[in-house]
């Protein structure tokens, strides 16, 4: 079973309202939709969810001269050969070493590339096998629990809207939502956090940073958040100290710390592990490297004790939690306004109610696509 061709279809969405995190703001929903065929018919799907869409969609369909021909199957070898293009390396039977493809700067979309390939990949594996992703990975369960996503700071609205938004995905039934912070001062956060604590009652109440403090910002704000039972709090630290800090950070409160999603490989995520004192590990493989890197990572994370959240995308993420001994949970967005993607694009894809996600037997992702909403979209 050989690799035949390889497309990108780069998509947007225009969303209802602007919505700001700590970090930024956006108004539109972006992907690239990858599909790889075989020589024998079978085509995987997979999904990368980064920018530029146009340039990593270019990189994308570049890579098919790079891996034409590869045993579809063969995930490992199509990994470490894109992988190659990113660094010198010797080749059989050429004397010189060749000189990376890729410039440095272009690290974050190779990777990106590279991920939605892969998960192409595993699409292909599980329709050649007959099985659904999570059951070829050894997993046993189809339901996997799912926290509602959302909380963010909306243009026009009054920060307090969201006690509303998070009680209402408490009375959909689910036992975990997450919201954001950082965004105001700790004052107007904390009426926030407190509002939504009384709205959700006995729920869990996940707190996402963004990068928004410092270390000292950050002891503050968590220690001001703590009376509200926080479940985690996740990627709170800037940018560029964002790994050796969340130990230091991890003395100062009880609350578990949260991270990963903002990682392009493994060895990051090593060093996060190591050096961070996280308790939730939170790759996104539709970002970076795919499930085949998801795996690496969720290995070594229940080898280091800690569980595995992935961030965003169940339809790919919810198979490697059910089928981990360490899976923990889900993603979910449950506002069609917000996700429009997961409540659009897909066909057939599997179902996200009351805090559980529920998988089918459909082989690979167990994902149809909806051509005339990509159309639609399209770029």
């Amino acid at each position: 079973m050989k690799i035949r061709s390889v497309r990108a279809h780069p998509i947007t969405t225009k969303l209802d309202k602007v919505y700001w995190t700590s970090r930024g703001a956006w108004g539109t929903y972006n992907m690239v939709l990858v599909e790889v065929e075989t020589d024998d018919g079978l085509i995987g799907y997979g999904q990368i969810n980064k920018t530029p869409l146009k340039e990593i969609a270019e990189i994308v369909e570049g890579l098919e001269e790079v891996i034409r021909g590869m045993d579809a199957l063969a995930h490992e070898a199509v990994w470490a050969k894109i992988l190659n293009l990113t660094v010198p390396h010797l080749e059989p039977g050429v004397a010189e070493t060749v000189r990376p493809r890729f410039e440095q700067n272009k690290r974050i979309q190779i990777m990106a590339a590279l991920g939605g390939i892969d998960i192409a990949l595993w699409d292909i594996k599980g329709k050649a096998f007959g099985l659904p992703l999570w059951r070829l990975l050894g997993g046993e369960r189809r339901e996997v629990p799912a926290y509602a996503s959302g909380g963010y700071y909306e243009e026009g609205y009054s920060p307090l809207a969201v006690i509303d938004e998070m009680g209402s995905y408490a009375a959909q039934g689910y036992r975990a939502v997450k919201m954001k912070c950082g965004g105001l001062d700790i004052a107007g956060d904390i009426a926030r956090i407190k509002g939504v604590r009384e709205a959700i009652g006995d729920a869990d109440l996940m707190l996402d940073g963004n990068g928004a403090y410092s270390l000292k910002e950050a002891e503050i704000a968590i220690k001001s958040f703590e009376p509200y039972r926080i479940f985690w709090f996740e990627e709170p630290l800037h940018w560029y100290d964002s790994t050796r800090s969340l130990a230091r950070l991890a003395t100062a409160t009880n609350v578990p710390l949260a991270s990963g999603e903002s990682e392009l490989h493994s060895w990051a995520v090593r060093d996060l592990v190591d050096l961070g004192a996280i308790r939730y590990v939170q790759f996104d493989c539709t970002r970076a490297g795919g499930v085949t890197e998801g795996l690496r990572i969720a290995a070594y994370a229940y080898a280091h004790g800690l569980q595995i959240a992935l961030h965003h995308d169940p339809q790919v993420h919810g198979h490697l939690v059910a089928a981990l001994p360490n899976g923990y949970c889900v993603e979910g967005f449950p506002r069609p306004e917000r996700d429009p993607v997961w409540h659009q694009l897909f066909a057939e894809r599997p179902e996200l109610e009351a805090g559980t996600l529920t998988l089918t037997d459909k082989p690979g992702l167990g994902i149809e696509i909806d051509w005339k909403t990509v159309e639609r979209w399209k770029i």
